[in-house]
């Protein structure tokens, strides 16, 4: 087998294709091998190295045996933006407190603005995972820190903000709050779906009139949004069902299937029936949401085999 040094000699000759089994090579290798591995990734030439960073999120992306995990986390330091935003999203399932500690500081001080709205996506898991405990109170703080930095910080561009408000919503706190209620009427759309994102993060009933305005908005994106964050509240949505089972039944596909998840999230006989009707619908797609809708109720209520 070569070696990890071999092998990025022969991903770094641009005369090549690459090739699977070489780039299956950088499959779990390691911690230990990452001085090895950047010493030999450092003078492959920029545009190769964003090819075989790409090339390796859809190889992990298209088979979960695949493990780059340490590779992502090593090229979050190459000079290439494009490089380091594929870094960030190939690091989606990595819960590693050591990722983590690298993604913290690049939130502030990355000078590339695609780069830094990936790792406040990114952040957005850590702070998930916060709220349902599975973060000390130590960690859990500093996301939430430099989340809220990043958040209120008018200057940054709205793709950097609107990620940062979307992960903050996981936190409570009237900072929290006022930080959701000005990004949702800053007059700016991004903002405003964003603000959306984290009401529905935050399982706070106090949101409920705002999804119940913004279900009946003129702008599909925005009813999208109201739609998923009221199935993220669950039975505390329980209001919202009439306007959620008109929008299942609407014109627009996208906005359908978001009321149509809430519908199985929120639950209740109602929202049952509406499901097994929509689950006999002509167009495909509507059929399948309703069907895992269903089978989404099913589990929550633990009623397999009554429905």
């Amino acid at each position: 087998m070569a070696s990890l040094a071999q092998t990025l000699r022969h991903l770094a000759d641009t005369s090549r294709q690459l090739q699977h089994k070489e780039l299956r090579q950088l499959n779990d290798i390691g911690a230990d091998a990452r001085d090895e591995f950047w010493t030999a990734w450092q003078p492959i030439d920029d545009k190769r190295r964003r090819e075989i960073a790409t090339a390796l999120a859809t190889l992990a992306e298209d088979n979960v045996d695949f493990d780059f995990r340490d590779v992502f986390s090593a090229i979050l330091e190459d000079t290439e933006p494009e490089v380091r935003v594929v870094a960030v999203d190939g690091l989606w399932e990595d819960e590693r407190l050591s990722t983590l500690r690298q993604l913290l500081p690049m939130l502030a001080s990355d000078p590339d603005d695609d780069v830094r709205a990936a790792v406040a996506l990114a952040l957005g898991r850590f702070a998930y995972r916060a709220s349902i405990d599975k973060l000390s109170a130590r960690v859990s703080k500093d996301v939430r820190e430099a989340l809220l930095k990043s958040a209120s910080n008018l200057d940054l561009p709205d793709d950097v903000r609107r990620r940062s408000i979307e992960g903050l919503g996981y936190y409570e706190g009237d900072d929290v709050r006022m930080i959701i209620g000005q990004a949702y009427t800053s007059g700016r759309q991004p903002l405003k779906e964003s603000a959306l994102v984290a009401m529905g993060h935050s399982l706070d009933p106090r949101w409920l009139p705002v999804l119940a305005a913004e279900l009946q908005s003129s702008e599909a994106a925005l009813r999208y949004e109201a739609a998923r964050a009221s199935g993220e509240l669950g039975t505390e949505a329980a209001s919202l069902l009439p306007q959620l089972l008109a929008l299942a039944e609407g014109n627009d596909p996208e906005v359908a299937q978001a009321a149509i998840w809430a519908l199985g999230q929120i639950g209740g006989e109602a929202a049952r029936r509406a499901l097994r009707r929509l689950s006999q619908s002509d167009d495909p797609a509507i059929q399948q949401a309703a069907d895992e809708a269903l089978v989404e109720l099913q589990v929550d209520e633990g009623s397999f085999g009554l429905i």
